[in-house]
């Protein structure tokens, strides 16, 4: 690490940049490219470092691994440990819940047995009770038999009595269900009535509903298509701006490229750049609003470097004027 931070010190963060006035484009392509050079000799430093930094970094993933590997197959072995002791807890338990339930279960046998045990001595009782209350109807059918010459035995008549209270009750039967079947059909025809009213208010609702609506799009409708006539305008005006615009700055490169044709600014290497980067910009696509800007920020920086130079002329002619000979000769001669 030591190591690693004096090669940190010794790289310069930045490439060392020397500034010259008054220099020819030649020497300024020179001192880029020793810059060019100082910069890929940093980055040359830096990889190796990186390439160094990677490896130990990979070892100490490699050594990372291992124990990894070594402390789950640990957790495996304990994790399997408890699942066999859990297992063997819970096949105890459920042993013991068993032979409990089962205990619960033979109690709760013999407390209903002895409950229906209970309940069997309480019917005979009062088994034997309702017989002798039912003598003396005994008694009375006896009576019925021998001064009626339609019933020849007991069974006769009680046979008779279940027929017809079984037809009383099933009248009594098919006259509730009439009238249960009555009521229903009156309770589905308020319902049906209502669901109609109530169907036909929600249709009248959902028609209103519906015309707001309408009227809400048509006012909306109105309102875009008087903000798309706006914006189509507004639009046409930004259009006819950015054409004159174009046309002074055309008109101001060509007044600059025609009239010093001495001064070819035009082709300077800056100039090359922006051209690459314009075609470039060219080959992804780019639509003609797009190349017109790039065309007329190129004519921008070339008016701006003859106005670079037209301000260093008034400077040089401000020193002549002053009395200072060397300059007025190096102007003279940028002139000429």
């Amino acid at each position: 690490m030591a190591g690693a931070d004096g090669e940190r010190g010794a790289i310069p963060k930045h490439p060392q940049q020397l500034f010259f006035d008054n220099v020819n484009p030649a020497t300024r392509l020179l001192e880029k490219r020793r810059q060019m050079y100082e910069v890929q000799d940093a980055l040359e430093n830096q990889k190796a470092r990186f390439a160094k930094e990677e490896d130990q970094f990979r070892k100490k993933e490699e050594q990372l691994r291992v124990k990894d590997l070594q402390l789950q197959n640990q957790l495996v072995k304990f994790n399997k440990f408890l699942q066999d002791n859990e297992a063997k807890r819970q096949r105890s338990e459920k042993r013991a819940a068993e032979e409990a339930a089962q205990i619960k279960q033979k109690d709760d046998e013999i407390l209903d047995l002895e409950k229906q045990l209970e309940d069997s001595k309480a019917l005979c009782s009062k088994l034997e009770e309702e017989k002798d209350r039912n003598m003396k109807y005994e008694e009375f059918l006896e009576l019925v038999k021998e001064t009626c010459d339609d019933y020849a035995e007991i069974s006769e008549i009680v046979e008779r009595h279940s027929t017809l209270e079984g037809a009383n009750i099933d009248l009594s039967e098919l006259q509730a269900d009439s009238e249960t079947r009555i009521e229903e059909l009156r309770n589905q025809f308020q319902i049906y009535k209502k669901e109609q009213e109530m169907e036909m208010m929600e249709l009248r609702n959902k028609v209103a509903i519906l015309q707001i609506e309408l009227d809400e799009c048509q006012k909306k409708r109105q309102q875009l298509q008087h903000e798309f006539d706006e914006v189509t305008q507004e639009d046409s005006r930004d259009s006819l701006f950015f054409g004159q615009i174009l046309m002074s700055v055309e008109n101001l490169f060509l007044r600059c490229t025609t009239k010093r044709k001495n001064i070819q600014h035009a082709q300077t290497p800056v100039d090359d750049e922006s051209k690459q980067e314009g075609e470039d910009g060219q080959d992804q696509g780019e639509d003609s609003f797009r190349k017109k800007k790039d065309n007329a920020a190129r004519q921008l920086k070339v008016i701006l470097a003859y106005l670079k130079d037209f301000k260093e002329i008034c400077e040089i002619l401000r020193k002549e004027r002053r009395g200072d000979p060397m300059r007025v000769k190096l102007a003279r001669a940028w002139c000429t």
